[in-house]
């Protein structure tokens, strides 16, 4: 993927258990030529498979917590990794005590990569290249987190226009310039990169609540994302629920999004209570707060890019 892009794969998008159309929890993130996986419910590998994915390089797994439909994908995941043929490290980032789960599963013997397991009470869950992942502590009764995928600052625009008339041949002086440096023209003149390259552009910022009922944690922590994917696990009809097993509803999410000014709203984690018909009650709910609430279904893939400045542009494609 380019700088400014990024590809997000909903693997499954249910709750507790699964049903005909909405398999656990799993979400694949694709940033900067590298892949991360946000929670692994069960039958997660086998999704990926569907979605035609390159897990080999996937960079790390992020689980939010210790619940069993946001984990129990796991060990199957690990195993079918190493019958792929994984030899280089995987970073798997989650609660304290997602390590002696870690260490629980190596059931058929030692795998041929190493797991790097990173406390999610550190903070600072993974640096990627050309990103950051950080974790945020998020309200759902144990220990858990959302995580936030911050997309280093983008490069400033280059005006060819502008380097031809001042002289600027195609070449190494231009990508100097690029690259922040001034050059020297042939007739003495010094061009800084100011002068064809416009300021830096944010780069992307996506945004994951895990399983929470509403925090100002993951308010502040959501502050002018691109995307941010939240659970809706109930409808406003079963707030009493929501609260009573720390969960969101739909209109708690759409709060969230709101209070934080987010560009963008998927709402995913649906009880099965609801059916897909049952859903609309949701995502009308949400977008009496929020307009930019969409619903994710099982294998919708996100593709969004920045293309000027900070605005951003979203495309929807179902894989299925």
């Amino acid at each position: 993927m380019v700088k400014g892009s990024a590809r997000v794969t909903f693997l499954g998008t249910g709750a507790s258990s699964p049903t005909k159309n909405r398999w656990l929890p799993g979400i694949l993130v694709r940033i900067r030529n590298e892949f991360l996986l946000l929670d692994c419910g069960e039958g997660v590998q086998y999704r990926i498979l569907t979605a035609g994915l390159r897990v080999n390089k996937l960079s790390a797994i992020l689980i939010t917590h210790l619940h069993g439909d946001h984990v129990y994908g796991l060990p199957g995941l690990l195993e079918s990794l190493n019958n792929w043929g994984r030899i280089k490290p995987l970073t798997v980032v989650g609660p304290q005590d997602l390590l002696a789960f870690l260490e629980s599963l190596r059931l058929r013997g030692k795998l041929n990569y190493e797991i790097v397991f990173v406390s999610a009470r550190d903070k600072l869950a993974f640096r990627g290249e050309g990103y950051t992942v950080k974790a945020v502590a998020v309200m759902h009764g144990l220990e858990a987190y959302g995580y936030v995928i911050v997309e280093d600052p983008l490069p400033g625009e280059f005006n060819a226009a502008r380097a031809e008339a001042l002289g600027i041949p195609p070449g190494p002086e231009r990508t100097r310039l690029v690259q922040g440096y001034p050059v020297t023209l042939p007739n003495g003149r010094v061009v800084h990169p100011s002068e064809v390259v416009s300021p830096s552009r944010r780069g992307l910022k996506i945004v994951y609540s895990g399983d929470t009922t509403p925090c100002t944690t993951l308010v502040e922590a959501a502050r002018d994302a691109d995307l941010l994917i939240h659970e809706a696990t109930f409808s406003s009809g079963h707030v009493n629920e929501a609260e009573n097993s720390f969960h969101s509803t739909s209109v708690d999410a759409a709060q969230t999004a709101q209070k934080a000014s987010v560009k963008f709203l998927f709402l995913t984690h649906f009880s099965n209570r609801y059916s897909e018909g049952d859903l609309s009650q949701l995502l009308s709910e949400a977008r009496s707060i929020f307009k930019e609430t969409f619903l994710a279904r099982d294998l919708l893939q996100l593709e969004l890019r920045r293309l000027y400045m900070n605005g951003l542009t979203i495309w929807f494609n179902n894989l299925s």
